[in-house]
């Protein structure tokens, strides 16, 4: 086997004139090493957006959430907590409350806004404190809020405005004084005490407010909608998400941070399986370059092959000489492919060649994180597609007519 290899790569690399056949080849070689480089840089660039998602929406979303198979509300128990409290790991938690309502100020339009009353462990749960971007978080204070950087705008609010406060309107049901269930419009006036800047859809639509604030305009005393928790950094995720199965699935859903957010992150995955699909396609394109040139070479080594048979070398091995050219070239273009695409995604992290422009605050230029799974994926989906070319064209008899 030794021997094939040293014949082929004779072949290939002992060049001592230009021909057609050379040209060929060397196209060849660049058409695999420049796939194989684009792929790197694009899926690169795909795991640097998705670390960025992660990061982004760990300050908004805590490591588990539990919420009502079916209903909206909930009173937690003492045995409730209880449970909680005896699975090793979790570091906090707190009760939370979501409703839509109405939000106006003054003569701006209305928007509807997500409101959510959160515990007094809530900083311990989530990173939102990191995210404020004008004023002061709001717990110690009645009726004050914090907004959205979104809602801050569309509604032109300003902090501690006390003489023209944020209206939140929302519909009750009530009792009349003849026992009939009505709905009326409630509203109630708060004050911004702070504008928070997540970088997520959250900062156009959500409000924060405290759990007692909230609970008091919807009259739902004790009740909450969901408890987020949060989990301590060394613990093992899976065992704590089974464990709070293992208590709660019964009348609950836990939702870790993949299941809170399910359409962005399989958004990603998608979109990062639709390239290693695009660009299989386009390696295919690619490997017909292959096929060419080692036809051509079959045909320019037709004396060659007629004296290694002489020389008693069977078909067999003839053939697997040609196949091993293909495989010298596939293999020459995915190292120069990885190391070329491995250089181009250091110099951007490094250096922020290429801007993402000036409406991306928060990001100036494309993130990029090379994955060493991805890597080997690339390597073998070129690898397999190179074997297949060139055994395809190996084995064709017509080229062994002795």
């Amino acid at each position: 086997m030794t021997y094939l290899l040293q014949i082929a790569s004779k072949y290939l690399f002992a060049i001592r004139h230009r021909s057609i056949v050379n040209i060929i080849t060397l196209i060849s070689i660049i058409s695999v090493l420049f796939g194989t480089m684009a792929m790197v840089v694009v899926l690169s660039v795909f795991n640097g957006f998705d670390d960025i998602i992660k990061k982004l929406y760990q300050t908004v979303d805590s490591d588990f959430k539990i919420e009502l198979k079916e209903g909206r509300f909930f009173t937690p128990d003492s045995i409730f907590f209880k449970q909680l409290n005896s699975i090793d790991g979790i570091e906090s938690f707190s009760e939370i409350i979501e409703y839509k309502m109405l939000a106006y100020h003054l003569e701006h339009t209305p928007i509807i806004v997500d409101v959510k009353g959160v515990g007094g462990n809530y900083l311990a749960v989530n990173n939102i404190a990191d995210s404020i971007w004008k004023g002061d978080f709001f717990y110690k204070k009645n009726n004050h809020v914090i907004v959205g950087s979104g809602v801050s705008h569309a509604l032109s609010l300003k902090l501690l405005d006390y003489e023209s406060p944020l209206k939140l309107s929302f519909f009750q049901d009530t009792l009349n004084l003849f026992g009939l269930e009505t709905i009326n419009q409630v509203t109630h006036s708060v004050y911004v005490s702070g504008v928070f800047q997540t970088h997520t859809e959250l900062d156009q639509s959500h409000l924060l407010l405290s759990i007692e604030d909230l609970r008091s305009m919807l009259q739902l005393a004790e009740k909450c909608s969901s408890v987020e928790i949060k989990i301590d950094s060394s613990s093992n995720a899976k065992n704590i998400e089974d464990a709070l199965n293992l208590y709660f699935s019964d009348k609950f859903i836990v939702k870790n941070r993949l299941l809170q957010r399910p359409f962005i992150y399989k958004m990603v995955k998608t979109e990062k399986l639709a390239v290693y699909v695009i660009f299989s396609f386009i390696l295919i394109i690619s490997m017909l370059s292959l096929m060419a040139s080692l036809v051509v070479l079959l045909m320019e080594k037709q004396k060659d092959i007629f004296i290694l048979n002489a020389l008693g070398l069977i078909q067999k091995k003839v053939k697997a000489v040609f196949f091993f050219i293909g495989l010298l070239v596939t293999s020459i273009g995915i190292f120069g492919g990885v190391i070329l695409g491995g250089m181009l995604c250091f110099l951007q992290d490094k250096f922020k060649i290429i801007k993402l422009g000036s409406d991306y605050s928060f990001l100036d230029a494309y993130p990029v994180k090379v994955n060493s799974i991805d890597i080997v994926m690339i390597v073998v989906i070129v690898a397999f597609l190179g074997a297949l070319a060139s055994f395809l064209v190996s084995r064709y008899n017509r080229f062994y007519q002795y």
